[in-house]
């Protein structure tokens, strides 16, 4: 699974051909601006379709715009023509995109991310909060979220020294989810609260045998965009895994959330 950019993908006519199989109209005028090179004269030239594939399959797809259907250049920039289809339902994997969008609108220095909607009770899972009601284009009220970009501070937890207990070892299945099978040791530190109330979370790297106990020193800090507790990745050894090979290790159950990496 990972995020491809339609304008940078040389396979541009697969994807527009997955993203016609959309059966909602929005996804068709998507389609009708891509066809007729619009998209960027109606959305702003720094836009981006953001498609989420597993090999050639497009699983969910939205873009990150300048502008959006609401008529104002004061709000900006946008998550708009959010989908996933059908058979990828469930598993939240339009949040991998926001995340996304997330990213970016971060990168790009904005302070927020808005999103457009008549939804309610949708994107509040994502971590937007409705915001006010605004008139699109045709003159229809529409439900604005919106969602705030914060600069975390972890220098505190970076380079601690912590221990604890695991209490999901490698190789077990989690207790709600029995699908799900942890490739490494997941347990708590003891003595430190989280935001959830429970003692804190940690992933721990740097063995492929279940453990009953550890000590390590934290290397990372995943925030959760869209929950209240924070995930720490703890190094038996204080090796310093690179971004990807944490992301990899616990992929397994943060693919259902948002988040970001702090070293």
């Amino acid at each position: 699974m990972k995020i491809t950019e339609f304008f940078k993908d040389e396979r541009k006519n697969h994807w527009l051909a997955e993203i016609s199989r959309c059966d909602w109209r929005a996804g068709q005028y998507l389609c009708q601006l891509l066809r007729d090179d619009q998209f960027h004269v109606l959305l702003g030239e720094k836009s981006r379709l953001l498609l989420l594939t597993e090999g050639d399959h497009l699983m969910a797809f939205c873009t990150y715009a300048e502008r959006d259907e609401i008529p104002t250049d004061e709000l900006t920039p946008w998550a708009g023509f959010v989908y996933t289809f059908p058979q990828d339902r469930g598993k939240r994997r339009m949040g991998k995109l926001l995340e996304q969008v997330y990213h970016l609108a971060k990168a790009d220095g904005f302070p927020c991310v808005y999103i457009s909607t008549d939804h309610v009770g949708l994107y509040e899972k994502y971590g937007f909060l409705f915001w006010k009601t605004m008139q699109d284009a045709h003159g229809n009220d529409c439900r604005i979220y919106r969602m705030d970009i914060h600069q975390q501070d972890y220098s505190d937890i970076l380079g601690m020294q912590v221990s604890g207990t695991i209490d999901r070892p490698l190789g077990n299945c989690h207790p709600r989810h029995p699908e799900m099978l942890y490739p490494v040791n997941y347990g708590y530190v003891e003595g430190i609260m989280a935001g959830d109330g429970a003692e804190q979370d940690v992933y721990v790297l740097g063995t492929d045998q279940p453990l009953r106990m550890f000590t390590g020193t934290v290397i990372a800090v995943l925030h959760r965009l869209n929950d209240v507790e924070d995930k720490w990745i703890v190094s038996l050894d204080g090796s310093q895994y690179t971004d990807e090979e944490i992301l990899n290790a616990i992929s397994f159950q943060e693919q259902y959330f948002m988040g970001e990496l702090y070293r």
